[in-house]
């Protein structure tokens, strides 16, 4: 740029001036030439050889981007940028990131290994061979050695009967099924990994707070006696927060912070859980065909869920009913109802997506 061009034009003045009194400082000219030449090819290289993909520059070097971090173009930039939530790189020098499996994802940007992915996770092994599912798939040539194990999340694994069998890290497959009897797996929809509402459904095992420190176990929190799960992971005990939280140690007593646990955002079309406490979608009618009457109005009838919000969608605040429902329109009677809402599919609706508070 403009301003290395000035810099070499200022390197060469120095030189030719030093030339103009090399009779008086009997200055050697070969010594002089040698400088101006490595003056003008250093220059050179530094100004047209960029860094590759995968480094950056630091004090005219090109160094690694360490993990967790990629540079996916080539050039003089002195940064590397971190990798984006669902993402990890787990070597230094990386030009992108790699995705986590299907219906993962991370807590945090910058991880740096495919062990800061979560989501559910089926392992089915036959003859030593392992095979990892994270989303629908079709089981083939399975015998009756093949195994079987759910890692993580919850799944229905279908018969070839058109039996559906839920199966869990603690609930294998029942007797007298065989792996060779079933057809297809799926993960199932739940609120394991991320919340819906304000987190009070949420039963995960996240123990990591949004600013990367480790909760403390519930029953070291003498603030919150009356909630002794006996684990850290994170909750939302009670009704003052918006959000899942956990303690962290602080200067005196421990602190309470919000989770790393993100939003689920597949309840607009469907509802994830049965009760549907999670569900924010646009339906405002219910089952029987009656316009909802808005939550903040007590017209023409009053209640005790104002706070809900501005608006006459169906809803099930405080997970109260079994499914969503609203204040009907109706001057009389009924005074509620039910509004239908159909439960989420994996692999139809929206699977497991995310998004930043």
């Amino acid at each position: 740029g403009k301003q290395w061009y000035q810099r070499r034009v200022r390197g060469l003045s120095s030189i030719l001036y030093a030339l103009t009194i090399e009779r008086h400082y009997h200055i050697d000219m070969k010594f002089l030439s040698l400088a101006l030449l490595t003056v003008v090819v250093c220059s050179t290289l530094t100004q047209e050889q960029p860094c590759p993909r995968g480094t950056y520059l630091v004090f005219g070097e090109c160094h690694l981007c360490p993990k967790g971090s990629y540079q996916p173009s080539s050039g003089r930039r002195s940064y590397c940028l971190r990798c984006p939530r669902g993402t990890f790189a787990a070597v230094r020098g990386a030009s992108e990131c790699t995705p986590c499996l299907e219906n993962h994802f991370t807590y945090f940007d910058s991880s740096e290994s495919p062990d800061a992915c979560v989501g559910p996770k089926l392992v089915v092994t036959t003859d030593g061979e392992a095979s990892e599912y994270t989303a629908d798939s079709d089981l083939e040539q399975l015998s009756e050695k093949t195994t079987v194990e759910v890692k993580s999340g919850k799944w229905t694994a279908t018969t070839r009967d058109g039996e559906q069998i839920e199966l869990t890290p603690e609930i294998s497959l029942p007797e007298p099924l065989l792996p060779s009897d079933l057809v297809k797996v799926s993960p199932v929809l739940t609120n394991e990994y991320c919340y819906t509402g304000i987190g009070h459904d949420y039963q995960g095992r996240a123990s990591v707070s949004e600013y990367g420190i480790e909760c403390l176990n519930w029953d070291d929190v003498l603030s919150m006696p009356h909630y002794n799960p006996g684990h850290n992971y994170c909750r939302n005990f009670g009704t003052f927060s918006k959000r899942p939280y956990c303690f962290i140690s602080g200067d005196v007593d421990p602190r309470i912070v919000p989770c790393a646990v993100p939003k689920c955002v597949w309840d607009e079309e469907c509802k994830s859980s049965p009760s549907g406490e999670g569900y924010l979608g646009p339906l405002d009618m219910t089952e029987t065909l009656y316009k909802c009457q808005n939550w903040s109005e007590d017209y023409p009838h009053p209640h005790g869920y104002n706070e809900v919000g501005n608006h006459n969608q169906c809803r099930n605040p405080r997970g109260a009913e079994e499914k969503p429902w609203c204040y009907t329109m109706a001057l009389t009677f009924p005074v509620w109802d039910y509004c239908d809402i159909r439960d989420c599919v994996a692999g139809v609706d929206k699977r497991y997506n995310f998004r930043d508070h």
